[in-house]
């Protein structure tokens, strides 16, 4: 005798809803990840491709943009391998909590529990890898601040002192909170839907959906 209708219908909406915020999160933070991980991998070629291409007019001066993302691939020499195995590795782990999702969503005849269980785990590995990022690049975001301060001390509108000391204050610090809010919006998230579901009460709504063993 088969599972009746009732039980293998579809998730309530709260978990399919945390499903898709898994699914997209993941392809996004995986893709930048893998993205980062073959710059560095190219870490010399990628910095010349970088200088050598034309700044937009709304980033401002071209020389000062110039200073920024030098500094930024001198903050990032030093830890350029390990933060590549890191990036891989993030990527990886968000390929995992992709799958799951996904799979949550449309099991194709897999049990869903095994894909909640996986999800649940691999997401929380995403906020820990995710949070080892940003506090890297939180270090890299306040060098390119700090580096973005100088440089404008020589444009005019930048010459009153009162200015330039708000600028050399205020630039490194609000690099460093950008950093520090994106990486709290993004591992928060993701340990948020890893806590979700490892909680008792999505475990049972998927148990109650998933299909019954055929019984003779």
């Amino acid at each position: 005798m088969t599972v009746s209708a009732s039980r293998s219908s579809g998730l309530p909406r709260g978990i399919r809803f945390a499903a898709m915020v898994g699914l997209v999160l993941a392809a996004l933070t995986g893709w930048s990840a893998l993205s980062e991980a073959t710059h560095l991998a190219h870490f010399y070629e990628a910095r010349e491709r970088q200088l050598e291409n034309e700044f937009p007019a709304w980033m401002g001066d071209k020389a000062v943009m110039e200073t920024v993302v030098r500094t930024q691939y001198s903050a990032l020499e030093p830890m350029r391998e390990p933060r590549t195995v890191l990036m891989g590795v993030l990527s990886i782990a968000c390929a995992f909590v992709f799958v799951a999702s996904a799979r949550m969503l449309r099991p194709d005849g897999l049990p869903r529990e095994g894909m909640r269980r996986l999800l649940g785990r691999a997401a929380i590995v995403v906020a820990v890898l995710r949070t080892i990022d940003g506090a890297q690049f939180a270090v890299v975001s306040r060098r390119m601040g700090t580096a973005l301060a100088q440089s404008m001390r020589n444009l005019p509108a930048y010459q009153d002192p009162a200015a330039a000391d708000m600028v050399n204050t205020l630039a490194p610090w609000f690099a460093v909170g950008l950093s520090v809010l994106g990486t709290a919006l993004v591992a928060g998230t993701f340990a948020l839907l890893g806590q979700y579901f490892r909680s008792d009460s999505v475990r049972d709504a998927v148990l109650a959906r998933d299909p019954a063993p055929e019984e003779e």
